[in-house]
């Protein structure tokens, strides 16, 4: 299978902004590699849409090393890599327990660091600019009072976007976008009619095509690199 737009590794896949993400190159016709940590009915559509689907816990080493060498044996370059695998988890309560922190810093930092690395060399072999995205979050740089470790190696993601934007142009591009509410749950739903959801200048859940406009853009454009781009319906100006 090849694709004159080139392959396009995109990890956590299965649901939410991943898999409407990967639908979209797909549509777009990039060749599409997708990652996923639990099966769901997102990750058959793609595959039945072309994409070549691997399963990856990125929250262990092995795994993320064992990732790499099936994308190395799967294409011989990459037009990008977007990171948008990501976790939602509270801090503990516990004030000795690192688990948290220890998890959300392997999923949001080992596993680029370590992905970015190995596999430049397929990013270098694209025959044009290629590119990097990170998926953060409009808390990276605001923090947030129960969600620490979930800001804070958010917040290291950004930090490493500055610097593979530095190290790898001007052949890879790296950038980060920075999402906030895209798309509600009953419990932001509940939140939004209680007024304790603070709602941006724009309005809430502006759906997924908002991201997929903003990835395009970066995809698209040779000349920016070490950028965050906030999506946040204005929430940066309060």
């Amino acid at each position: 299978m090849s694709s004159q737009k080139g392959t396009v590794l995109i990890t956590g896949a299965s649901r939410r902004l991943g898999l409407y993400n990967a639908r979209r190159l797909l549509e777009a016709g990039y060749r599409v590699i997708a990652t996923f940590r639990h099966h769901s009915s997102g990750i058959d559509e793609l595959k039945q849409a072309g994409a070549v689907v691997l399963q990856s816990n990125l929250d262990e080493t092995r795994s993320i090393l064992n990732l790499i060498e099936q994308v190395k044996s799967i294409t011989s370059d990459l037009r990008a890599i977007i990171h948008n695998a990501s976790g939602w988890i509270s801090d503990s309560d516990n004030p000795q327990d690192n688990e948290p922190l220890a998890h959300l810093f392997k999923l949001h930092m080992e596993a680029p660091w370590l992905i970015n690395r190995s596999l430049y060399g397929l990013l270098k072999n694209y025959p044009e600019t290629a590119d990097i995205v990170h998926m953060t979050d409009y808390n990276a740089l605001r923090g947030d009072e129960h969600y620490a470790a979930y800001a804070a190696t958010k917040a290291g993601l950004e930090s490493l976007t500055r610097s593979f934007a530095r190290l790898y142009a001007p052949k890879v591009k790296v950038n980060a976008i920075a999402p906030y509410l895209i798309i509600m749950n009953d419990h932001d739903q509940l939140a939004a009619a209680e007024n304790t959801l603070h709602i941006p200048p724009m309005g809430l859940e502006p759906g997924e095509d908002v991201i997929w406009q903003s990835l395009s853009y970066i995809l698209h454009n040779p000349y920016v690199t070490g950028t965050t781009m906030p999506v946040d319906g204005g929430m940066s100006l309060r």
